[in-house]
């Protein structure tokens, strides 16, 4: 079970090692991608100003030295699809990203191309994305005829679900799940829309919107309006947190947000082979306290401190203890008496 790490930058490398990373994934976003299509169309699932390395030299660095530090580096080239135009590009982009570059895996989406690299006898191997939304196991079942070597399972996947599919496919793919830093209010499989860096998320500012409760043009009882409006409110806290709690930080800098630390030694022993953290776009100081809080949670576990020992360390990290116990905050439902 592997601790993976956002990167935006070959600086980062030796701050992100040091605190404890084994795997790094990254995206690029190269100069004749910008040329053709602006930063309109986006290569991965982050804007181009946001979280991604803009040239192959600095790449080429980045992969070198974290390779001599053991660590392999994945890219993402997850956008939910390419027009048939882009697909000659993005291929091209692929093999010189496993063959010169040398990047230990590509991280995909779009089924065409998934299909397409798959053809292609890459150096590197190939991981399905979350935003795949591949949710059961005849889902992976179908995904393994083209060959990827890890399936990243959705935020909204259950422990007991996690636990049929690493039951039934483990022993055939590698399974990676979320673990600290990114909520969405929705499916992000199913989303057709982008966060973008100065208009922020259609989901986050949906609840936000101001509301009037009618049907057929007449309006709701007294009564049914103060029980729909309940429920907005309900929503709108919910909405707050799997936003990162307002993308606040702790009085010590660290941060909160969505969270699967607690569930991390039932994720052992189901065979979780990678834990995500996300944040590409984040400040390094982020990232930072993002690794050193799952590497404590992930040392504890491989040492075998107890489960609720690991839990209460995970709750005493978070500094939060009135997020935690609001049940927002977390990915994955954890059994304590378990």
């Amino acid at each position: 079970m592997k601790v993976l790490a956002p990167i935006a930058a070959h600086e980062e490398l030796e701050m992100l090692a040091a605190a404890g990373a084994e795997e790094l994934y990254c995206g690029i976003v190269p100069r004749e991608w910008l040329e053709r299509y602006t930063g309109a169309v986006w290569l991965n699932r982050r804007s181009p100003k946001g979280g991604s390395l803009d040239s192959y030299a600095e790449l080429k660095r980045l992969v070198d030295d974290a390779h001599k530090l053991h660590l392999p580096v994945f890219i993402t080239l997850n956008s939910p699809y390419y027009t048939a135009e882009q697909i000659p590009l993005v291929l091209e982009l692929a093999h010189k990203l496993s063959d010169e570059i040398g990047v230990d895996a590509l991280i995909v989406t779009d089924i065409n191309l998934l299909m397409r690299l798959s053809q292609e006898k890459l150096a590197c191997e190939l991981h399905v994305s979350s935003v795949a939304a591949v949710l059961n196991t005849e889902a992976i079942r179908f995904l393994l005829n083209f060959g990827p070597s890890r399936i990243i399972l959705p935020r909204s996947v259950t422990l007991a679900e996690i636990a049929t599919i690493t039951r039934d496919v483990g022993q055939q793919v590698e399974i990676e799940v979320f673990m600290l830093n990114d909520g969405c209010a929705f499916e992000e499989g199913f989303c057709s829309t982008t966060h973008h860096h100065t208009v922020g998320a259609f989901c986050t500012s949906l609840s936000e919107m101001d509301t009037q409760f009618e049907w057929a043009g007449k309006s709701f009882t007294t009564r049914r309006q103060n029980w729909l409006r309940r429920n907005l409110t309900d929503y709108r806290e919910w909405v707050w947190y799997v936003n990162g709690n307002g993308c606040g930080v702790t009085p010590k800098g660290l941060p909160y947000g969505p969270c699967g630390l607690c569930a991390v030694p039932d994720l052992q022993r189901m065979g979780v082979a990678s834990l995500k953290i996300v944040g590409r776009e984040a400040s390094p100081f982020k990232k930072l306290a993002s690794v050193k809080m799952v590497r404590d949670i992930v040392n504890r576990t491989r040492a075998g401190v107890p489960k609720l020992h690991v839990i209460e360390r995970a709750k005493q990290l978070r500094e939060s203890p009135e997020h935690c116990a609001a049940g927002f905050m977390c990915y994955y439902k954890v059994d304590e008496s378990a």
